[in-house]
């Protein structure tokens, strides 16, 4: 005889639980007992249950997409570490998700996918890859005679002309040397401290830095800076040393400092060459250029000019010009770019209209390490971006989408975090205002107290004082951003929100509204309907054409946020020298001190410290100054007074009354 009957069991460990059992009997006819045997019955735990998570969610919404009281949330929220939460504060879709998780949700983010992006080719076949011209980048402290020596390279002028009287934007040429006829191509960037990110991306793109040191000024501070960037990048490195023509010229100097600095100079048994020139007069100019084309050979730099070879380069400088629309100079690394090619930097892509070199004359075919002008973009492209070329423009779209939704994600985290900052601070500015209106119930509070938790808010990091960056051309944007973005110091702090190029808009407005940020432009006008927008939005606009005043006002704004310090000036001294009581109004007994003017003269109203032992024991003013029984306004230097103070009688005998006027003296980066 058979018998069964189901037993519940829940047990939680492992992916497969026995939800129940199956417990048999089996009846022995020998030995007349029963034998039960237990069978337990898997089956596969049940599914989370699934929840799609916004890009952007508040607390307060989590807590209505989980189910789950606000009150609770937030409590789970405080124990898993997360602190000062309110109601509207705003949560990234991953940090939302992982809380979901918490709950026992499986979270469909719903935006896995991002679409398609071109990437560069790292594996062109080797058959394909030809020698190149090299790529050189131009370096040295300012006044060092860089300017010249590409002057002299490329035979014209182009300082005269710009604001600040400096290079504003990189530019590119190529140069065929006189001697071995070769190729090479020169990367212009300014000297200028100013212009330090342009500088590194130069530093980046580039094969070979010539730098260049005066022969009579030697290692500058622009110097240095250039030899760690050029030591960061890993590129190859040859020394001018220039204005070797100058009678107080001392080239040794210049090597032996370049060694002190890290430099393994050949002539100290290193590697890397140095040419004595001056680009003034032309000297050794022949011998420099020979020398980067024996370092290029040493290099062995190569790349692919051929037709299955998708293009790809740099952006070396963008801007717009009158009748002509976006334009940019493009740097080719691989592959060769012809007319209706289709490009693609950044977030935009181009048609190629038409190309032109660095003499303006028209090119058809542009090869691996030739700088051109290339027409036909949409929008202007960034100095610096990469280029890569598409199959078609529904490709070059594609790629642009995926890279717009992809940057706008990351300015909206951006504008989140300072919607949060702010709110928060809303919120601790209202807890605040309460508990001194609780406190005003009580007599407890005045209407200028501050709380000991606002006093310690205020103490715990620096002034954030927010920027929004724009310019006529990409490379001087990214340029006063590296300028700028470290002044400051553990007071104030300076935040750049967001850089670009072009006139601002309105949404530069709504993002200036939100976070109180300036506007600084560069080189560009603002018209009139964004003006005005900004003027009642009460939006600060400043523009700028020269680079030095723009960092200047920057510094002067972040040094008005300094607390000033405070300079103490004694007017007068007063010994105390005996103490004796009146009788003032209801015969109030008053104490008074007898004192003797040493120094200065004390008035009625002066501001007055009370010093024992050297050490401040009062602040505050006067409450009565006589001399003999008579009530006065002032005391000179010699004469004897009675005098008390506001609200303090704990003085003595011994002690020193000053006078004092403060100043406040503006600090300054």
């Amino acid at each position: 005889m058979l018998r069964s009957k189901l037993a519940s069991s829940f047990i939680r460990s492992g992916s497969f639980n026995p939800t129940a059992s199956i417990i048999t009997y089996t009846y022995n006819f020998q030995s007349k007992r029963c034998i039960s045997s237990t069978i337990p019955i898997y089956a596969k735990q049940k599914a989370k249950p699934k929840l799609s998570i916004p890009t952007f969610t508040t607390v307060s919404n989590l807590s209505n997409l989980l189910n789950v009281r606000y009150e609770k949330l937030t409590e789970r929220l405080s124990e898993m570490g997360f602190e000062e939460l309110s109601y509207n504060f705003i949560l990234d879709q991953e940090t939302a998700g992982l809380i979901a998780d918490e709950y026992g949700f499986e979270v469909n983010f719903g935006e896995e996918n991002e679409g398609f992006d071109l990437k560069p080719n790292d594996n062109i076949p080797e058959k394909l890859l030809k020698p190149r011209p090299p790529i050189v980048t131009i370096m040295g402290h300012v006044d060092h005679g860089k300017t010249t020596i590409l002057d002299y390279l490329r035979k014209s002028s182009i300082v005269a002309g710009e604001h600040g009287g400096i290079t504003q934007h990189i530019g590119a040429f190529s140069v065929k040397t006189p001697l071995s006829k070769k190729l090479i191509t020169f990367l212009d960037t300014p000297g200028h401290a100013a212009f330090l990110k342009m500088r590194e991306r130069g530093a980046v793109m580039t094969d070979i830095v010539v730098l260049v040191v005066a022969a009579d000024d030697s290692v500058m501070p622009q110097t240095k800076e250039a030899i760690k960037h050029i030591k960061k990048s890993g590129v190859s490195l040859i020394i001018a040393v220039n204005k070797c023509d100058k009678e107080n010229s001392d080239p040794e100097k210049v090597i032996a400092d370049l060694a002190a600095n890290g430099i393994d100079v050949e002539d100290y048994g290193g590697e890397t060459q140095t040419v004595r020139v001056s680009g003034l007069t032309g000297l050794n100019m022949d011998k420099l250029e020979e020398s980067i084309i024996t370092l290029s050979e040493i290099l062995d730099l190569k790349a692919s000019s051929d037709k299955k070879t998708a293009v790809e380069g740099w952006i070396i400088e963008s801007q717009f010009k009158k009748g002509m629309g976006p334009l940019a100079t493009v740097l080719i690394r691989q592959g060769s770019l012809r007319n209706g090619d289709i490009i693609v930097s950044g977030k935009t892509y181009a048609k190629v209209r038409s190309m032109k070199d660095e003499a303006g004359k028209v090119v058809k075919v542009a090869t691996p390490a030739t700088p051109i002008e290339v027409w036909g973009w949409k929008d202007l492209p960034e100095a610096g971006d990469v280029v890569l070329q598409a199959k078609d423009e529904k490709q070059a779209k594609e790629t642009i989408e995926t890279r717009t939704l992809r940057e706008e994600r990351k300015n909206q985290s951006k504008d989140i975090e300072i919607m949060n900052k702010l709110r928060l601070d809303e919120k601790k500015e209202t807890e605040k205002r309460a508990k001194i209106e609780e406190l005003k119930k009580y007599g407890l509070a005045k209407d200028d107290v501050t709380t000991d938790e606002s006093t310690e808010a205020e103490a715990t990091g620096p002034i954030i004082v927010n920027y929004i960056v724009k310019s006529d051309v990409s490379g001087s944007s990214e340029a006063i951003v590296e300028s700028i973005e470290g002044l400051g110091n553990d007071e104030v702090k300076l935040n750049i929100l967001y850089d670009g190029v072009g006139s601002p808009t309105d949404t530069d407005l709504e993002r200036a509204e939100i976070s109180g940020a300036t506007i600084l432009c560069f080189n560009m006008k603002i018209p009139k309907d964004i003006d005005n927008k900004a003027y009642k939005k009460n939006v600060k606009i400043k523009t700028h054409n020269v680079i030095y005043h723009l960092i200047e006002d920057v510094t002067e704004e972040l040094s008005s946020k300094l607390t000033p310090t405070i300079d103490l000036k004694v007017l007068a001294e007063v010994d105390i020298k005996e103490i004796f009581e009146i009788k003032g109004k209801r015969k109030k007994i008053i104490k008074i001190a007898g004192c003797k003017v040493t120094s200065g003269v004390i008035e009625r109203s002066s501001q007055i410290r009370v010093m024992r032992d050297e050490e401040e024991i009062y602040r505050g003013k006067l409450d009565t100054l006589k001399h003999v029984k008579d009530d006065v306004s002032e005391v000179k230097k010699g004469r004897e007074c009675g005098l008390s103070f506001e609200g303090w009688s704990d003085f003595q005998p011994g002690d020193i009354v000053q006078a004092y006027e403060e100043k406040e003296i503006a600090r300054f980066l």
